[in-house]
């Protein structure tokens, strides 16, 4: 059975939840809460979670926020060995501030430490990568990076593109990725295609699908989510949410959706499970993310709703 590779980024993530509307230029009363992330990170763990065999290439900082993450990523279960340590550059950093409906409303991240990442050190890591395995891989990378993974990855790649600002990184390679996860405003920015409904979400899986990519999971927040693949088009929808940490679900999605076709599941029953995986991870708190299993996740499933579109 072929591994999972998650080349990606590793975080310290510092999260600030409001308890009242949001008041720009003030102090807003509130809770913050310290755990790790990073968005290659998280899709490793969700991997994990799911007994997946898992490989994580990053690069971790020698300083103590650093020693923690890896040690951390380690008892998971996942293999660091391809990963680097540098005393370069400071852990890398992510903070995100929620309002009181646990949304994001503005983030920064601090991911110099990425700059580490070079040719060299993924020509290590793709030697030992078979035909069976499948590389993940996330939009932190430098274009470099991403068209060195593009064109020698012996095996399936599947990206996230992380953000409007980086999605189009992956622009020139899309015809290389069988498996893409963007959001409704990822997908707008890439496709120049505003989503406002379902038929407008569609219009950007054949933007997508015109353009070579395999599989597309278009994540749609509340309206659910769309999946393109092997010829069909589907719309999962869910129950009403109700948000712990919205922050989480994307990465739970593809994790939980490559699992599930590294299991050899068809798109539409991995895209299922996924969506499940994605609703259970955003209405737990951030700390008890580890504890989600694939019980918690199929019976989540039963309120998912599928229909061909």
């Amino acid at each position: 059975m072929g591994r999972i590779i998650v080349i990606g980024g590793a975080n310290i993530d510092i999260c600030g939840t409001s308890l009242t509307s949001l008041r720009d230029y003030d102090s807003n009363p509130g809770t913050i809460a310290v755990s790790f992330g990073g968005v290659g990170r998280n899709i490793a763990e969700n991997c994990v979670l799911l007994d997946q065999q898992v490989d994580f290439v990053t690069v971790f900082s020698d300083d103590s926020y650093g020693r923690m993450l890896k040690a951390d990523c380690e008892s998971l279960g996942m293999n660091c060995s391809y990963s680097t340590v540098t005393e370069n550059y400071p852990s890398s950093m992510y903070l995100a501030i929620l309002d009181h409906d646990h949304d994001m409303k503005i983030a920064m991240s601090d991911m110099r430490i990425l700059r580490e990442f070079t040719p060299e050190m993924l020509e290590r890591v793709l030697k030992t990568v078979s035909g069976d395995d499948i590389i993940i891989i996330d939009a932190n990378l430098d274009m470099e990076c991403i068209e060195y993974i593009a064109a020698h990855a012996p095996c399936r790649i599947a990206a996230d593109p992380v953000s409007t600002a980086k999605a189009k990184r992956f622009e020139g390679i899309l015809d290389r990725i069988a498996i893409f996860k963007p959001n409704r405003y990822e997908a707008e920015e890439m496709t120049g295609i505003r989503i406002e409904d379902i038929p407008s979400g569609i219009k950007a899986l054949e933007w997508y699908l015109g353009r070579g990519v395999s599989e597309v999971l278009l994540s749609l927040a509340e309206d659910g989510i769309l999946l393109a693949a092997e010829g069909k088009m589907y719309h999962f929808s869910h129950r009403r949410v109700d948000v712990q940490n919205a922050t989480g679900g994307g990465d739970a999605l593809l994790g939980a959706y490559v699992s599930e076709r590294r299991n050899g599941k068809a798109p539409a029953e991995a895209a299922r499970f996924a969506a499940a995986a994605a609703l259970t991870v955003i209405e737990r708190q951030g700390v008890k993310r580890r504890e989600i299993s694939r019980k918690m996740i199929e019976e989540n499933a039963v309120s998912t709703e599928i229909d061909s579109v």
